[in-house]
């Protein structure tokens, strides 16, 4: 497409470029025929007249008055006849002064037989001198194709800016709450954005219905749940009343985790908090259960999160591994743009090709769960949503020495930190 707008503009300034030329060429006659007739006329008046037409028309034009013909000079000038025909229809007044020229390279030089028998030879440097049509071809090219590009820019950025605006929202989508859309730009790129936005509303307004109807029936289960503990409390027979009870008890950590599975959607806004603080509880209420748990790292982090998804993927995780390995070890640093939350334990790991697995709903990993560790295969994905939504990551690597660690980067916003072990 730029090839042939190309074509077409040079073409074009071929055509004005020749259109150009024949209107400078007629001004050059006329300029020539007039000064050369007012030579004739003026050549007589004065002593120095020659001198005095040199200063005027320098260094466009030089004239010699001679005597007698500047022969053989005279003999041999001759000129095409359509520059000729064209420098005397300028002024039919030079006629008769036998007007002769040639060309000598960008100049012309010639003779005129004046009206009182002398003659007068002249010398215009630059008659035949023009700009070569290479650079100005190139120039003007160079000119189309700066503006092309910079309308390209132009539009390019009107048009990305509100798509980069979109594909931001589009990140955005599924986490607390909508994304406004700016509907500047393009008609067809406000058509996306109102059609994005409509998406946008439809889905969240799904997901919510969804989230509420599983969130109403798992909260529903706790009264039959309570009923079944209470009955199983009346059996005799010990043996059948512990598993009874198991049942129960398994069934109730399957609601719980339901529904924290569920909240992980529930919208909260960001807040200055201390992480240090959450970190520092979530591991003492570990340790009141009756279970080994410890803590390494600052006694007060301050940065803008979400308090309650953060308390609820630390003790997700420090749940995970007090469950599943006995204890667990949170250690909490920080450097210049994260807050990065590790939880080490000594258990069994995970087997190298099921690390992905794991953060898919349900799915458990049976050589380090066993029936009396209950869980319902959603801790992990509970942690991997939480974090999410917190804007961070979390990584499962097994270590060396054996057991489970689990890094957890959060970005730091605004962070003030006192440098204290506890």
């Amino acid at each position: 497409m730029f090839a042939a707008i190309l074509l077409q503009f040079v073409g074009s300034e071929i055509i004005f470029t020749e259109v150009e030329e024949t209107r400078i060429e007629r001004g050059r006659s006329q300029r020539l025929a007039d000064w050369l007739l007012f030579a004739n006329e003026f050549i007589d008046t004065r002593p120095d007249a020659a001198a005095r037409m040199n200063a005027m028309w320098a260094p466009r034009l030089k004239v010699v008055q001679h005597d007698a013909p500047p022969t053989p000079e005279h003999e041999s000038l001759s000129l095409g006849p359509e520059i000729a025909q064209r420098v005397v229809a300028s002024q039919p007044g030079l006629a008769p002064l036998d007007f002769r020229a040639a060309r000598d390279g960008d100049a012309l030089h010639g003779t005129i037989r004046l009206s009182n028998g002398n003659w007068l030879s002249f010398r215009s440097e630059d008659y035949f001198r023009g700009y070569s049509l290479f650079y100005h071809y190139t120039a003007s090219a160079l000119l189309l194709l700066l503006s092309v590009v910079v309308l390209a820019l132009l539009f390019g950025r009107m048009i990305s800016r509100p798509l980069a605006h979109i594909a931001s929202a589009a990140e955005q989508v599924g986490r607390d709450t909508p994304v406004a859309l700016n509907t500047s730009g393009p008609r067809e790129v406000r058509q996306v954005a109102a059609a994005f936005d409509r998406m946008q509303t439809r889905l969240l307004d799904h997901v919510t219905e969804r989230v509420q109807s599983l969130a109403a029936m798992s909260h529903d289960l706790r009264t039959p749940l309570a009923r079944l503990r209470l009955n199983a409390s009346t059996v005799d027979e010990r043996e059948t009343r512990d598993a009874l009870e198991q049942d129960i008890a398994e069934m109730e950590a399957f609601v719980t985790s339901i529904l924290d599975f569920l909240r992980g959607d529930e919208p909260e806004q960001e807040q200055p908090v201390d992480i240090a603080s959450i970190a520092i509880t979530v591991i003492d209420d570990a340790r009141d259960a009756g279970d080994e748990a410890s803590y390494e790292g600052p006694d007060r982090l301050e940065a803008l999160t979400r308090p309650l998804k953060l308390k609820r993927l630390l003790r997700n995780i420090v749940q995970n591994g007090v469950r599943h390995a006995g204890g667990a070890h949170m250690t909490l640093l920080r450097d210049a743009d994260y807050v990065t939350i590790r939880v080490d334990d000594d258990g069994p790991g995970i087997p190298a090709d099921r690390i992905e697995a794991v953060f898919k709903p349900f799915t458990r990993v049976e050589t380090s769960r066993s029936r009396n560790t209950g869980g319902a295969g959603l801790g992990l994905t509970i942690a991997d949503q939480l974090s999410q939504r917190l804007g961070g990551k979390i990584t499962l690597t097994n270590r060396p020495g054996g057991g489970l660690s689990v890094l957890i980067r959060l970005p730091l916003n605004r962070p003030t930190v006192e440098n204290k072990s506890h």
